[in-house]
């Protein structure tokens, strides 16, 4: 399997600090042995030819784009823009959060709240597939589908809906990366890598936490499930240069033998 970075950990760096440069990022994803990155935020991203460009000069492919727009009819053409901008670079993965629940001021979930999500996520398939993509569906914390109970409660409503499983975002709620591969077979086409600290209660790299996660197991059941894609590192708010994070995580994957 090919490892690639998510620019998130550069983004959220930077926006706290100095202005992200597009070509010092992908040149410290590249020297610390990544081969892939995933793209993500059209506002801070320039034109697609320019990033294709950058990418082919530094050696990199573009993994997946992360769009965190919404899948909702009012943010239609936003999540559209997105799907568009991914398929000029190639891209045909379109990773997808959604049900976010800061809003309405709760954590109870409600049958119909699955429905509406299912709802709005199968027009953002439906134009995901015009372009030869596929949308995977991250379970996330801080949306109504965190554990595993919940991404079943969206799956009776899409059946046929694929997922970005995160090892640290279902780490942090108690549920089991590796059960959630073996129990939708096919389903997972793209993966997220973190670990996740009790102790902190936040994000780890790999390696770094102390909530039992097994990557070996995880990439296994990947593997004998026939997966072809990309195992894609992040940190959300590392709190390390970026750089030295994602070195913390390669060296970790190379330890255990992934390669």
């Amino acid at each position: 399997m090919r490892i690639a970075h998510h620019m998130l950990t550069w983004l959220n760096w930077h926006s706290e600090r100095d202005p992200l440069e597009l070509d010092r990022m992908l040149e410290e994803i590249r020297e610390t042995g990544y081969e892939g990155v995933e793209l993500m935020e059209l506002p801070v991203l320039p034109p697609a030819a320019i990033v294709k460009a950058r990418l082919a000069a530094h050696d990199l492919v573009p993994a997946a784009f992360a769009s965190l727009v919404p899948a909702r009819p009012e943010d239609e053409e936003r999540y559209r823009a997105d799907m568009d901008y991914a398929a000029e670079l190639g891209i045909t993965t379109i990773m997808v959060c959604g049900g976010w629940l800061g809003e309405a001021g709760r954590r109870t979930t409600f049958d119909d709240d699955y429905a509406r999500l299912a709802e709005s996520l199968s027009a953002a398939i439906d134009h995901a597939a015009r372009n030869g993509q596929i949308v995977a569906y991250h379970p996330h914390t801080g949306t109504i589908v965190e554990t595993e109970e919940e991404i079943a409660m969206l799956l009776r409503h899409l059946p046929g809906l694929r997922l970005c499983v995160d090892t640290g975002h279902l780490l942090a709620v108690r549920s089991d990366p590796a059960r959630v591969v073996r129990t939708y077979p096919g389903r997972v086409v793209h993966a997220h890598l973190k670990d996740w600290s009790r102790r902190d209660r936040f994000f780890a790299e790999i390696g770094q936490g102390d909530s039992g996660l097994d990557l070996t197991t995880f990439i296994g059941d990947l593997e004998r499930d026939g997966y072809d894609g990309w195992l894609v590192v992040e940190r959300d708010h590392p709190r390390v240069p970026p750089k030295e994070s994602a070195a913390l995580s390669y060296g970790h994957l190379r330890r255990i033998g992934v390669r």
